[in-house]
């Protein structure tokens, strides 16, 4: 079982994130992921920060996406940080999010099969062979187009990460790992069954397969602390969350219509006002005790890394000691 802890912008300078990341490789941490949305902090300058500041954590997107940036700059990036790293690099791609591409006039061309065509293609590109006959949307690449350095020998591991049923199923078919977004942790069976009808239209084995899965994690002393460092993140994605997610836990995507209302009307307080015990379920918090409880399961499904990320809890630096401590030495 692996261990990965997932930040974003939220997070704070990338200074702050250094300094979080060090302590992160020094209780035992395996990997670092920091997310990539248009328009906040460049997960790019990030991780090269993290990486230089580190030695043995590794180090990836969660997420770039093919659509907003060119499959060019990405494999750019990508063999650059490899590079620079010493092969602690992992390349996190996915579709993005469409409400965030639509602020610059991007958008999805065909999420899945767009997508399977940008790893297709980074495939070749860092591994140094030219980008050959390419699929749409990047069809009109020269079939000659190559990197112009030597990328680094050590392969650099693809995982893709996402949520609908077509991107989970791409995962098995493609990729060497997956960052499904578990918003429950039930939805795990519903992940685990996508990859595999994945895995298996393509003939593919999952043997080696990193399922990262995906969590919110917020831990403190009391439930109550923990329950209000998520009211934030609950109350501003839970409305997007769709039916199939939100049924393992009794919710519809109507249960958050007061929330959706409120938050339209730029009144974020009315809408972490409005969130309901059942809402909660949406992550794993609490004491630390529950908690580890939770993980066991996941670990008992199959997930081979548990992928920890905001808010963990009231006191970041606290959160990470603590689940270090009390969580991940005793599963270990």
């Amino acid at each position: 079982m692996r261990f990965g802890i997932r930040f974003n912008s939220d997070t704070g300078p990338i200074s702050e994130v250094v300094r979080l990341a060090q302590l992160a490789e020094s209780l035992g941490f395996d990997d670092l992921w920091y997310c990539h949305d248009l328009m906040k902090r460049d997960a790019w300058v990030t991780l090269t920060a993290v990486a230089a500041a580190t030695s043995r954590i590794r180090v990836g997107t969660c997420i770039v996406n093919p659509f907003s940036a060119s499959p060019a700059e990405i494999a750019m990036a990508a063999a650059s940080l490899q590079e620079f790293s010493d092969g602690r690099f992992i390349l996190g791609i996915g579709p993005g999010d469409p409400p965030y591409l639509e602020w610059i006039g991007a958008r999805q061309h065909q999420p899945r099969s767009g997508l399977a065509s940008a790893v297709r293609l980074l495939r070749r590109l860092l591994a140094g062979e030219p980008a050959g006959t390419c699929e749409p949307p990047f069809a009109n690449w020269d079939p000659q187009t190559r990197l112009r350095f030597t990328p680094p020998a050590q392969p650099i591991p693809i995982y893709i990460g996402g949520q609908g049923p077509r991107v989970l199923e791409l995962m098995g078919e493609l990729a060497d790992g997956g960052l499904p977004i578990l918003f429950p942790p039930e939805t795990i069976d519903f992940v685990q069954e996508r990859i595999s009808a994945g895995a298996a239209r393509a003939g593919r084995s999952l043997e080696g397969f990193d399922l990262a899965a995906c969590v919110w994690w917020s831990v403190a002393e009391s439930r109550r602390e923990a329950e209000d460092a998520l009211r934030y993140l609950t109350a501003y994605y839970g409305p997007s969350l769709r039916a199939e997610t939100l049924a393992p836990i009794g919710l519809t995507p109507a249960d958050f219509d007061p929330l959706r209302a409120a938050w339209q009307a730029g009144d974020m307080n009315a809408a972490m006002a409005a969130l309901t015990p059942q809402m909660f379920r949406l992550a794993i918090y609490g004491d630390p005790d529950d908690m580890l409880a939770r993980l066991e399961w996941l670990a008992a499904c199959g997930v081979t890394q548990i992928n920890l990320g905001p808010p963990l809890g009231p006191d970041r630096e606290q959160a990470l000691r603590v689940t270090a401590e009390r969580v991940i030495a005793r599963l270990r």
